[in-house]
């Protein structure tokens, strides 16, 4: 690898946080300078309450939200996106960091630009976690959207 850095897919695993806007921004800036693809990458957690694998008694208005609220998020992010960028959407279900680590080696990515979270919507459940797991065992390079 010479010293032009190629980025050909540059992932941003988004949930619609002001953390993660601010790594859309920066990974649609890195990009336009390197004509890379921007996968943006949304994982519904599972409910515990809800996970009991198939329930066929689960009223559609449960499972159906996940789509909606995946599609606002992707429709937030890519307004974001400069216009000549490339964009693709990934929705997956699980725990966000085993998701996101599995997603890299799929996809091969080559860059992760990762927002720094203080909380999730989990109560008391810190966030940090997810870019922690995602830093120490990515087989990528990560890059960590700051403030500001």
């Amino acid at each position: 690898m010479g010293h032009s850095t190629k980025y050909t897919r540059i992932l941003v695993p988004v949930d619609g946080t002001e953390e993660t806007l601010r790594a859309v921004r920066l990974a649609g800036e890195l990009a336009c300078a390197t004509q890379s693809i921007v996968d943006l990458l949304y994982v519904s957690p599972f409910d515990e309450s809800t996970d009991e694998g198939d329930v066929p008694w689960l009223p559609q208005s449960v499972v159906r939200p996940a789509a909606e609220e995946a599609h606002e998020i992707f429709i937030g992010a890519e307004s974001l996106l400069p216009n000549n960028i490339s964009s693709v959407r990934h929705h997956r279900t699980g725990a966000p960091a085993d998701e996101i680590l599995q997603f890299i080696d799929e996809m091969g990515s080559g860059l992760v630009v990762i927002g720094r979270r203080k909380r999730s919507r989990v109560r008391g459940m810190l966030l940090g976690s997810v870019t922690q797991t995602v830093l120490e065992h990515a087989h990528s390079n990560v890059l960590i959207a700051g403030n500001g």
